[in-house]
């Protein structure tokens, strides 16, 4: 249950930072907590976190109203791996992020499970402040062809190493975009099950030298003869 907020008594702040911060303060939990607008507002104004590395908060409830005043948080700005699975967030919200300097620290980001679609995924992809993501996760979302389109595509997740896809009802335009996947040049790991099965598109990832050269790359492709 959400705590009531009262303007003259932040101390339900204090509690979740005393029991959600780890030890070394390394890596900060708040995922379970449910979220409202007011908390989101309070949260972005009055929580600040210093030195903290992971960052926790899927299951939060979190929708693209609470991520347009989350975004601006110094809460995020020292974060490097930000978790935020299992929430309510759409496209509105990942455009929230990617256009938010405070999240320009990040080497892993985890969405999988919301609702983000190919506008989403979109900006996201041309986000300047997102260039030093390693990790993405965006399975179980709406992305479809445009969205995986423009993730191929990128010109600023020069460093990203691994894309998860997963469930995104994508088929053969992005599936046929991620077989050159012109943007990832770092590219080492996609994930692409449960997806569109078009076989002209299954065919052209089957038969691009990029992806054959990536360490691991999984699809709903069938499995070769021996």
């Amino acid at each position: 249950m959400a705590p009531k907020v009262n303007q003259q008594d932040l101390t339900w702040i204090r509690r979740w930072i005393k029991k959600g911060l780890s030890k070394d303060k390394k890596t900060f939990d708040l995922s379970n907590r449910r979220f409202n607008l007011p908390i989101a507002i309070e949260v972005a104004e009055g929580m600040a976190v210093p030195g903290i590395e992971v960052l926790y908060m899927h299951n939060c409830w979190l929708k693209d109203s609470y991520m347009e005043e989350l975004a601006e948080s110094e809460l995020f700005a020292p974060v490097q791996e930000l978790w935020m699975y299992e929430n309510k967030i759409g496209s509105l919200g990942a455009q929230y992020i990617a256009e938010s300097e405070k999240f320009e620290n990040l080497r892993y980001l985890s969405l999988y499970s919301n609702k983000i679609g190919p506008e989403g995924a979109q900006a996201l992809a041309e986000s300047p402040y997102l260039s030093r993501l390693e990790t993405l996760d965006l399975s179980f979302n709406r992305v479809g062809d445009e969205g995986a389109a423009a993730l191929a595509e990128s010109k600023h997740l020069n460093r990203l190493k691994v894309l998860h896809l997963d469930a995104n009802g994508i088929g053969y335009r992005g599936m046929t975009a991620l077989a050159e996947a012109r943007g990832l040049r770092q590219l080492t790991t996609l994930n692409l099950t449960y997806n569109q099965y078009n076989e002209a598109g299954l065919e052209a990832m089957a038969a691009s030298p990029r992806l054959k050269a990536l360490e691991t790359f999984k699809s709903d492709l069938p499995p070769e003869d021996d």
